[in-house]
């Protein structure tokens, strides 16, 4: 886990005390320990490198190698604490400091720059989306017990001044070819084969329909509570997908249907959601 957290323009950072990399400086930062869900993580994580309380507000943005190794960025605020001081050094960081955004980009000796991307949509994120609980996403608590990709495919309608959105679900059927009456939406567990995320929802989506021209937005759901460990370490990521051209309801091929969203409210968040772009970012490497 990261955490990005900004105050008046300045961006929390830590000076690393690891013999490989000590004196450069970075953002709080570190690994998920036994029986630790995320959010408590990165609490810990800021707590021991800076000395800060850490109160998360919302994920923004879930890099990705293949699918075996995921760093979550949160974003939110300190809420006690007081900054560890080079007396006050340990086997966790030396020091912690506020520093100018500008500054950490352009002179601050830090030990990887893969956090300025990270810094800046932190910035962007505390400049237009911090007001927005729309924009905003915590792990839900269910848990994992391996990495499971879902889909949230979905298309956008508009006709005679009226929004209309339609979800793509799946049915099982039964031997008389009879669909369930529990609907669900497609999903992959995926094991660790170098695919990335982008590859397993490009598999899901030309599972019903090879064709289909879309756009991957970005995560809409992260659920994981990391304990017990060795049931629940795994993770599921919900990857909202909006498809092209317009589709109708009814059935596509096999499985799979389109079902249109009556319930108003969801739909103009869902609208609303892909406009402002307050689904959180992936990156892949």
């Amino acid at each position: 886990m990261t955490a990005v957290v900004i105050n008046e323009g300045r961006v929390l950072m830590m000076r690393e005390a690891k013999r490989s990399c000590r004196g450069t400086w970075y953002l709080p930062a570190g690994r998920v320990e036994k029986n630790e869900s995320l959010e408590e993580g990165v609490v810990r994580e800021v707590l021991e490198e800076t000395g800060l309380a850490f109160q998360p507000v919302s994920i923004i943005c879930i890099d990705s190698q293949g699918t075996f190794w995921f760093r979550f960025t949160f974003v939110g605020c300190i809420t006690g604490g007081k900054l560890k001081t080079l007396d006050e050094q340990d086997k966790e960081s030396m020091e912690a400091g506020w520093f100018p955004a500008e500054e950490v980009f352009t002179s601050l000796p830090l030990r990887a720059r893969d956090i300025c991307p990270l810094i800046d949509l932190g910035l962007k994120w505390y400049e237009t989306k911090q007001e927005q609980t729309i924009c905003r996403l915590l792990p839900a608590k269910n848990s994992q017990g391996q990495v499971t990709v879902r889909l949230l495919a979905v298309k956008r309608v508009e006709k005679d001044d009226e929004k209309s959105l339609f979800c793509l679900v799946c049915h099982n059927s039964t031997g008389d070819g009879n669909h369930n009456c529990h609907p669900y939406f497609p999903s992959k567990s995926v094991g660790i084969d170098g695919s990335n995320i982008t590859h397993v929802v490009d598999q899901l989506i030309k599972d019903f329909d090879s064709n289909l021209h879309y756009k991957k937005h970005g995560y809409v759901t992260v659920e994981h509570t990391g304990k017990p460990h060795g049931e629940a370490d795994g993770v599921c990521l919900t990857v909202l997908v909006e498809v092209f051209p317009a589709v109708e309801e009814g059935s596509l091929k096999g499985k799979y249907q389109w079902f249109k969203v009556e319930e108003k409210s969801l739909t103009e968040n869902i609208w609303k959601l892909i406009d402002v772009k307050g689904f959180v970012e992936f990156v892949e490497s």
